[in-house]
């Protein structure tokens, strides 16, 4: 009985993780102030890649994602600097938060269709 209990959790544990990553597939965006936020992300498994379009039109890889259920973590270059951004996907919201010059950031996003 015990392993069958095991083995239900261990199946429910794996569609979530694999449910998540699905959902954060795609293009997302998000305001900040008067500047827009904009992702595109590649969910494979745990791993998480993908690409951050600047304000200024420029694009940068991301690196280091992770996915863990519904939260992700990866870093990208912000003003010259390497940050390290998580976020947390809460229904079709993704939230994320990262800190630029001092100053906390979060950032709701929401997937294009």
């Amino acid at each position: 009985m015990k392993k069958k209990i095991a083995i239900l959790v261990l199946c429910v544990f794996l569609f979530v993780s694999v449910g998540a990553a699905q959902d954060i597939s795609g293009h997302w965006t998000g305001k900040l102030q008067e500047y827009t936020v904009t992702y595109d992300f590649k969910a494979d498994g745990n791993s998480l890649t993908g690409k951050d379009t600047h304000p200024d039109g420029s694009v940068s890889d991301i690196s280091n994602g992770k996915i863990m259920a519904e939260n992700i973590e990866f870093d990208v270059p912000i003003q010259g600097e390497i940050t390290h951004v998580t976020g947390k996907l809460k229904g079709d919201v993704l939230t994320i938060n990262f800190s630029i010059q001092g100053y906390d950031v979060s950032v709701d996003m929401k997937k294009s269709k």
